[in-house]
């Protein structure tokens, strides 16, 4: 089996992360990974908003749970009350990738950038979890300004669509779920 399709089998969520940080070499790998990802009509309309400071996070993760206070989804808003949720899993990274609101495919290439950074990171040993958290803090009404207020800003007309965590796993990384049938159709 081949590197690429290797770490695609391998990649899992992972909730529970070491206070190390991840080396610099390797961030800047994860990130240049993003920088390769497709996008609409070539226009690398994107942003890689990078997060390591702790009390930012910590700032970030009490804006996330607040926002889940508000929240149509009965499960956010019990995450909201619980003092052992940490909705970073306590990763020493986040990474939040922003792009333009007028591009062709803002959201599609924000996704594709992160998946790329998603498998480099597990290419590399390192572990990571896809958070949409910044988005639903984002989306609120009051939310731009929220973040603005921590001293977390994206460029001029950028929209956060793609955010996620990134570290050495605290635990065994656990099994992958059984691929549910009937998910390909082939028409020949």
């Amino acid at each position: 089996m081949n590197d690429i399709i290797q770490a695609i089998l391998t990649r899992r969520s992972v909730r529970a992360y070491q206070p190390r940080q991840i080396g610099e070499k390797d961030l800047q790998e994860i990130l240049l990974a993003g920088q390769y990802a497709p996008t609409a009509m070539g226009d690398q309309l994107w942003h890689f908003t990078v997060v390591q400071n702790a009390e930012l996070k910590e700032k970030l993760q009490l804006l996330c749970k607040a926002s889940f206070k508000n929240s149509d989804i009965p499960s956010l808003r019990e995450l909201s009350s619980r003092d052992d949720v940490h909705v970073f899993y306590h990763a020493p990274t986040l990474v939040i990738v922003s792009a333009d609101s007028k591009a062709v495919a803002p959201l599609w290439d924000s996704v594709l950038a992160m998946e790329n950074m998603l498998l480099a990171a597990s290419s590399l040993g390192i572990s990571s979890c896809w958070v949409h958290s910044p988005m639903i803090v984002y989306g609120a009404p009051e939310g731009p300004a929220s973040l603005s207020s921590i001293g977390l800003n994206f460029p001029e007309g950028h929209v956060p669509y793609a955010a996620a965590v990134f570290g050495y796993s605290a635990q065994p990384l656990p099994e992958a779920a059984p691929r549910k049938p009937g998910t390909v159709t082939l028409l020949q």
